[in-house]
């Protein structure tokens, strides 16, 4: 029974490696809620919203492959505090780890910097770099041996801000590098990421945003989401998100929870593949937390007008 077991996870390890990180390609898994995650595809967007932000995250495939799931986090602060339209200088640290069942471990841990430049009274052009590794460890059973390795990784963004519109497009992994932990080798695949979205006023406490990221590799590859996000009251956040040929995912969460003086943000999301659950697009679940310590925040969520930017 024991052996069993071990050849279950062992198989569906390899099943599913395909499904959540592009096994032989070495991809970084992509979360449900891209719009709340920009800071893991594009590092020039660190800062744009808060001086000082954490954020965490966790995505969990369901059914037979419960024992897959991704986990990230990540911090920002901002160096300088020069006041209102000066260039400012963001430094940040992000973790992700994305584990499958007891025996299967990949890490990836960046130090990230930015550097923000206002070009209008409401605009700000930001380049940013990220520089850290990428971990995988296998550990050993019964039936196979255990193996770890690391290599050496890097992205690169640029990113333009205004308070209900955002653009970017990163290079991610552009050192390509490779990791052969056990038998198999992985190519951590250069990739390219590019992002926008743009909030639209619906009414005094309606607003509507549009989100969208497309990620492609050479030409053989590449993927789209586009997300629909409704703030109503600036508290309270529904979603729709369309993955491109694949599935469906619905959200829902509230914005600008204060406590005290500091603020969070919390949202839940589940996936449903398109035409069933499959090994390759199982169905998934994620949950998201944004915390801003103290009076922080520059320019936040969905429902920020240009007046009230300009009113800072």
């Amino acid at each position: 029974m024991r052996i069993y077991i071990i050849v279950s996870v062992v198989f569906f390890s390899n099943c599913i490696h395909e499904a959540q990180a592009q096994s032989g390609v070495g991809l970084p898994v992509q979360f449900i809620q891209f719009f709340k995650t920009y800071s893991l595809i594009n590092p020039a967007s660190i800062g744009k919203d808060s001086s000082i932000e954490f954020s965490t995250g966790n995505k969990s495939l369901t059914g037979a492959f419960s024992g897959v799931r991704t986990f990230y986090a990540n911090a920002n602060v901002q160096l300088n505090a020069r006041g209102k339209n000066k260039s400012k200088h963001v430094l940040g640290l992000t973790f992700t780890n994305d584990k499958e069942g007891s025996f299967i471990n990949r890490n990836r841990a960046s130090l990230v910097y930015a550097f923000h430049l206002p070009i209008s009274r409401k605009s700000t052009v930001s380049a940013g770099v990220a520089a850290g590794f990428i971990n995988y460890s296998y550990k050993a059973s019964n039936i196979s041996a255990g193996g770890s390795a690391f290599a050496p990784n890097a992205d690169i963004g640029l990113w333009i801000h205004r308070s209900n519109f955002n653009m970017g497009v990163s290079g991610n992994q552009i050192l390509a590098s490779k990791l052969t932990p056990i038998d198999e080798t992985y190519t951590i695949e250069r990739h390219y990421n590019l992002i926008a979205d743009r909030t639209f006023l619906l009414g005094p406490y309606l607003t509507l945003t549009p989100a969208f990221v497309f990620r492609w590799y050479e030409e053989q590859y590449y993927n789209a989401d586009l997300a629909l996000i409704l703030v109503i009251q600036d508290n309270v956040t529904t979603a729709l998100t369309y993955k491109y040929n694949r599935g469906i995912s619905v959200s829902g969460g509230l914005e600008d929870i204060k406590v005290g003086g500091s603020m969070f943000k919390l949202m839940f999301s589940y996936y449903f593949p398109l035409g069933g659950v499959t090994n390759y697009n199982p169905a998934a679940y994620e949950l998201s937390l944004r915390f801003v310590p103290g009076a922080h925040r520059r320019s936040g969520s969905y429902g920020d007008s240009d007046e009230e930017q300009e009113d800072e």
